[in-house]
């Protein structure tokens, strides 16, 4: 689907200027997108995956209303970057960079169709503009994330170089941050925030499955910071030195890492944690303690794939700019977009170690380039899901301003 049928796709609207992330509903009914425009909502087929929007109003929502969409605040006229939503699918909440604010919408649960709140409890941003509940640490915010327990939405921002936290109400999906210190982390204490390190240029916020850890992929400082949460209360604390963080070469007092150059996206699991690096062309993995949440790179080939087997990584296809990963809730797949593909890796449940298929079994991309399978409105390929039924693949494509859409074959 693109914002004028090109592509060729089916025909969709609030999709103006390129599609930036995209995400599907754990009752697998809707799939969101956050776009230059604002945020897009699309049904999804449960038995094919196939996705349809509803006409105007009711399929999207943008700052004022443009774009043939219901009348939003706090979106800004450049749009959204990342959408979330929350694990009882109440819930749908979006990042603007532009905005510098963190929106909430509502959800119907049997629809899908999202409602933003009026003023304050619609949104809140770093200064209370919008009109928005007042923030902090929120300049430049880029990606939110929801905690598995649904009791947290946690937030990056690139210009204040800081993670964010909101405390969720369960029951009304309302967000409040944590004043000063408690609400926020950021590389040198500003904010206020509580101290961190390794956050120059957060772009990517994921929670642990099992909610002891959240990690941020950090682009400036080539690094992926940990750390512990706190499960009652969400509150995250960064370990001091090497294990609170993990960077290229070890740089920013981290442990050593390698084919870590500009991390842009994370995915956890279990006991591994998958990067994707733009600066390294390359997916990299780390394993993960389950006890503690510390990860460390197994060494050498073992601990990534570049798309030459360039820094120390084993060799790999169709991975040049990497941009986004996504992890398949059976834990066989890794799919990770490049400039124009989407690539597909083997994973291995017991190790988490990865694989890419060779040729064409590894990847799909927007001319079959590649070497890959021939698909089609993948320029730009963004960021990418995978539904939980694990039935259907998701691509945001900036360049084509579309929403694709892959079909899984589950493997046995």
């Amino acid at each position: 689907m693109s914002e004028d049928g090109s592509g060729p796709c089916v025909d969709g609207h609030g999709l103006t200027g390129g599609v930036d992330a995209v995400v599907v509903s754990l009752d697998g009914k809707s799939v969101y997108a956050t776009t230059h425009a604002g945020v897009a909502r699309l049904r999804r087929n449960y038995e094919s995956g196939a996705i349809t929007q509803p006409a105007g109003k009711s399929g999207c929502v943008s700052e004022t209303g443009s774009g043939g969409c219901a009348d939003g605040h706090g979106i800004s006229n450049a749009g959204a970057d990342s959408v979330a939503v929350s694990p009882d699918g109440r819930d749908v909440y979006a990042a603007s960079y532009t905005s510098s604010s963190v929106i909430r919408f509502k959800r119907n649960r049997q629809t899908g169709a999202i409602v933003q709140p009026a003023g304050k409890a619609g949104c809140v941003s770093d200064d209370g503009s919008g009109p928005c509940a007042d923030g902090h640490a929120l300049r430049g915010v880029a990606w939110v994330a929801v905690s598995a327990d649904g009791k947290s939405v946690y937030a990056v921002s690139t210009i204040a170089n800081a993670v964010v936290r909101f405390k969720r109400n369960k029951h009304t999906g309302a967000i409040t941050q944590p004043a000063g210190k408690g609400g926020c982390v950021s590389d040198d204490g500003s904010g206020p925030c509580a101290d961190g390190h390794a956050l120059l240029d957060p772009v990517w916020v994921a929670p642990s499955p099992d909610g002891k850890s959240a990690y941020v992929a950090s682009l400036k400082s080539n690094a992926v910071a940990r750390f512990a949460r706190n499960r009652d209360t969400g509150a995250l604390h960064q370990s001091a030195g090497k294990a609170g963080c993990i960077s290229e070469g070890g740089a920013g007092a981290c442990s050593f890492g390698h084919g870590l150059s500009g991390p842009f996206s994370l995915a956890v699991a279990r006991r591994s944690v998958y990067v994707a690096s733009s600066g390294s062309n390359a997916l990299v993995r780390l394993r993960r303690d389950v006890k503690s949440g510390a990860v460390s790179q197994p060494a050498g080939r073992a601990g990534c794939v570049s798309e030459d087997g360039s820094g120390r990584c084993a060799d790999g296809h169709a991975l040049a700019g990497a941009n986004a990963v996504a992890l398949s809730a059976d834990g066989k797949s890794v799919y990770v977009t490049s400039a124009k593909s989407l690539v597909r890796f083997r994973r291995d449940t017991a190790t988490g170690a990865v694989a890419e298929p060779p040729g064409a079994a590894g990847c799909v991309s927007d001319d079959g380039s590649g070497p890959c399978g021939d698909g089609h409105a993948l320029a730009g390929a963004y960021e990418t899901t995978v539904s939980a039924d694990g039935r259907s693949v998701y691509v945001a494509s900036l360049d084509d301003a579309a929403i694709v859409r892959l079909n899984r074959q589950v493997p046995r």
